[in-house]
């Protein structure tokens, strides 16, 4: 899981599990709310895990603003980019995910 602030990528999750409402809650409430900016606005795609309503009050009653992608729109989602060139490093240089997220400041 990740978050980006322009084209940096501010926190990155890694987790050897599935990711379901209840990881992405704890990850939002521990690791993105505390390193956004000020009234930031949150944009999301559409996964199900996205849309818990704890997660959404969460991110409102901090002062930001959520906002969701039309459906199947992965082209308007610059963190799917970002996850591109992520896959195609780790083929290239045959690393592990979390050596390259070591190794490169995307």
């Amino acid at each position: 899981i990740g978050a980006l602030i322009g084209k940096l990528l501010v926190t990155i999750g890694l987790f050897e599990a599935n990711i379901n409402a209840d990881v992405f809650h704890g990850w939002a409430m521990q690791d993105l709310l505390p390193k956004l900016p000020l009234h930031s606005i949150v944009v999301m795609d559409n996964a199900t895990f996205h849309k818990r309503l704890d997660t959404r009050d969460a991110i409102h009653n901090a002062g930001h603003t959520l906002e969701y992608l039309p459906a199947y729109s992965p082209d308007l989602n610059p963190i799917e980019h970002k996850w591109a060139q992520a896959k195609a490093l780790r083929r290239q240089q045959n690393q592990t995910v979390d050596t390259l997220f070591k190794s490169y400041a995307f």
